[in-house]
């Protein structure tokens, strides 16, 4: 099969709330130190990738990630899109991770959180408009087009996951989905006929070659309920 294209998926880089266990959702939060020189070295990580197309959540810390990046392709133009934001966490968005516990387990429902099955009708919604629709009128070529998205862990993972629900991707042999970590890449190749082969997941080894903090382990928007 041909692939049509290669879609980069890149988590933003890490925030002060990320390392405090803050509840962030769809609070429009920086970048802090680390999480800066992070979207420089993923910057150079993808500096040989000749993009055609970048999207990316509208929150700063999204779109200060993929502005790193697009600083060795100054002929990419940015496109910031809402669909792409991080969950919406509800009451719970700016509080910490111990609170997120408490509420899952006194609650299945937490007042006003967007609900898992609608982020992931929006996640997908947007892979179909934007990527397999959006690709299907690009010129046909004999090179897959390459498409930079910045979002956040929870909808990488939650984008994924539901595509293999529902059988619009699967997994390359090897490839395991787990953890979304800051500036990881995820790689899906679409091929013609709109199926996507997920060929790398939530790689950092970019991170492990630099002398930056260690990578955070947990992401506190990631909510089970």
């Amino acid at each position: 099969m041909q692939v049509l294209a290669r879609v980069y998926l890149v988590r933003h880089g890490e925030t002060q709330e990320n390392r405090d266990g803050i509840i962030q959702g769809q609070m429009d939060t920086a970048l802090n130190e680390v999480g800066l020189e992070q979207a420089r070295i993923v910057g150079e990580r993808l500096r040989s990738i000749p993009f055609d197309i970048a999207f990316t959540s509208d929150l700063s810390r999204a779109a200060k990630t993929a502005e790193a990046i697009l600083v060795h392709h100054s002929g990419v133009k940015l496109q910031k899109k809402i669909e792409l934001r991080e969950r919406f966490m509800g009451e719970m968005q700016g509080k910490t991770q111990i609170t997120k516990l408490q509420a899952a387990a006194e609650s299945p429902r937490v007042d006003r959180m967007e609900s898992s099955a609608w982020f992931a009708a929006r996640a997908e919604s947007w892979w179909i408009k934007d990527i397999l629709e959006g690709t299907a009128l690009l010129p046909s070529r004999c090179e897959p087009y390459h498409i930079l998205v910045t979002s956040h862990g929870g909808f990488i993972g939650t984008l994924t996951r539901s595509l293999i629900q529902s059988k619009k991707a699967s997994c390359a042999p090897g490839v395991v989905i787990q953890r979304c970590l800051n500036t990881s890449v995820t790689i899906i190749d679409v091929h013609d006929g709109g199926i996507g082969i997920i060929r790398q997941w939530a790689d950092t080894s970019h991170l492990k070659l630099k002398d930056v903090d260690e990578v955070l382990k947990e992401n506190a928007d990631e909510l089970q309920i």
